[in-house]
């Protein structure tokens, strides 16, 4: 393993390294009398494109990670003591510790310069970094090649606007590693890659990203804070033509989150955007169970989605919906108020001796291992009673069936199909609720008599689902407490050692305390913000 890493680690390191604007950071002037950056080498027509402002930095926050609890989990599988002693081996191989600045500069990296990775067609991808000390950081990739590749034949010549140097093993056609020196950078690159540096290096200006109006737009939009980017453009093998002009992520690393923020151009029209704009609503968060450990809200206006839910239900479920004459925007979408929320929870009685259930509702019933809650407020009180009225009839082209019964001195409709217990529904005073398993569905209806209750969703964690068109949050905490007080009958006959497997993996998660998703607009731009909130250590523990 350690063998593999080594070989790509100095290309693939700088995977996380270039400019945070672009080609806009000060840099060495070039001959036009403008500042010259990392972009001004990758080229727009990459699959994709890695660059961060400040290689020390990052990695000086990414050895963060190895003291976490899951790095050394992860870390034992590989036979070694610990996070940090796995990570400390591929550096000794790579020969560069690339957690330390110090270690970097006294390998003739510049890190502060800025650094970056290109992925070409073809399985190709090269690098660039800032160069400190060019015959130092020559003698580090020297050691690597001859070392780690068995290539000791080096070779110089002119090109590409620079010098190209190369190292070869005996009598071989294609150099195992190449570096081409190039004003304050160098461009690294492996195998038959190497014959690419000096196009790259002497590519046009407006051919680089440098000046690439789609991703610098991005940048424009998302936050100024951020420690790398990544463009994919659009019309290449990952984002082919006819779907989006490009995409742009920026990350940013702190103490007790990493956030990945996403922005793509919208290229269709606006009323494909508009189910992200939000809407004023009720607040219904307050109506979900405590023990929900994923929790979504949605502030957009239902109207708008009346051009999207094909997509989200499927042609299959269309084709129902179609056949029956049951429209779903005129019947339930138009008459919904923005303020959505859902709620999951682990089933107390859910059983796991047989292992993860399959995850398929047609041979699995879902409401058997978690339960759900699902409230939103009609427009219309009156009209949302009709619509469900219409429900137990159309039910059997879903393969189920819809009862009408009293619930609590409501009239709610409960649902079966063939696997058990479908999702209940009914309306209190204009509040819509779908629920399962029917214990859920009878609390809610109880619930939803009275004014909302305390916010399910931990302090710390609520903006997630605030101020977001669609908001998301995975309370890793939550999910693990519950999963930790199943009682021992939910692991089945002589399940300690599944428990006893589980609970393993639940500690060495415990640095990990939730995943957050949000989905919204800015502009004519889908921007998404994906963030893995950490524990972060105790003053006793930090270094």
């Amino acid at each position: 393993m350690l063998r593999r890493a080594c070989t790509w680690s100095l290309v693939l390191f700088v995977a996380l390294a270039g400019c945070s604007r672009c080609g806009k950071d000060e840099g060495p002037a070039g001959t036009s009398g403008k500042t010259v950056s990392v972009g001004r080498y990758l080229p727009r027509e990459a699959q994709a494109a890695i660059v961060v402002a400040d290689l020390g930095s990052i990695g000086e926050k990414l050895a963060r990670f190895q003291n976490l609890k899951i790095a050394s989990f992860l870390a034992q599988l590989q036979n070694a003591q610990s996070g940090e002693a796995l990570v400390s081996a591929v550096m000794r191989q790579v020969g560069v510790d690339l957690r330390s600045r110090t270690a970097m500069e006294a390998a003739g990296i510049a890190p502060g310069k800025g650094a970056g990775a290109a992925f070409l067609a073809g399985n190709q991808a090269f690098s660039v970094l800032g160069v400190k000390d060019a015959k130092t950081l020559e003698e580090t990739f020297a050691t690597l090649a001859r070392n780690r590749l068995g290539a000791s034949e080096r070779k110089e010549e002119k090109a590409g606007g620079g010098t190209l140097v190369t190292f070869s093993r005996k009598d071989a056609q294609v150099p195992a590693l190449g570096l081409l020196f190039v004003g304050d950078f160098v461009l690294v690159a492996p195998g038959s890659t190497v014959a690419r540096l000096p196009e790259m290096a002497a590519q046009p200006v407006e051919k680089s990203l440098a000046e690439e109006p789609v991703l610098a737009a991005s940048l424009s939009r998302l936050p100024k804070e951020h420690d790398f980017h990544v463009y994919f453009p659009g019309g290449t093998g990952l984002l082919p033509a006819g779907t989006v002009q490009g995409v742009t992520l920026t990350g940013r690393i702190e103490e007790k989150a990493v956030t990945v923020h996403a922005d793509a151009p919208w290229p269709d029209t606006e009323a494909a955007l508009a189910p992200l704009s939000p809407a004023q609503g009720p607040e219904l968060v307050g109506y979900l169970p405590a023990d929900s450990f994923l929790v979504a809200r949605y502030r957009g206006d239902p109207t708008t989605l009346g051009y999207v839910w094909p997509y989200l239900a499927g042609t299959q479920l269309t084709r129902v919906f179609q056949q029956s004459g049951f429209d779903p925007k005129t019947e339930v979408l138009d008459n919904l108020q923005s303020g959505l929320v859902a709620g999951v929870a682990l089933a107390p009685t859910a059983q796991f001796g047989s292992g993860v259930p399959a995850l398929d509702i047609r041979r699995t019933n879902p409401f058997r291992f978690v339960h759900l809650v699902v409230v939103g407020e009609a427009k219309d009180a009156a009209k949302a009673r009709a619509t469900l009225e219409k429900v137990p009839g159309m039910a059997g082209s879903f393969g189920a069936q819809v009862a009408p019964e009293e619930v609590g001195g409501q009239r709610a409709y409960l649902t079966s199909y063939r696997a058990g217990e479908g999702a209940h529904f009914a309306e209190v005073g204009g509040k819509l609720v779908l629920a399962a398993p029917r214990g859920r569905l009878e609390a809610a209806l109880t619930g939803l008599a009275s004014p909302p209750g305390e916010n399910p969703v931990a302090k710390e964690l609520q903006g997630a689902v605030a101020e977001p068109a669609l908001g998301v949050v995975l309370d890793l905490r939550k999910m693990s407490d519950a999963i930790r007080n199943l009682p021992s009958s939910a692991w089945g006959v002589g399940g300690f050692a599944i428990r006893a497997t589980a609970l393993r993996w639940l500690e060495a998660t415990d640095d990990l305390r939730a995943v957050t998703l949000g989905l919204s607009r800015k502009d004519k731009a889908l921007q998404a913000e994906l963030s893995l909130k950490l524990v972060p250590p105790a003053p006793s523990e930090a270094k």
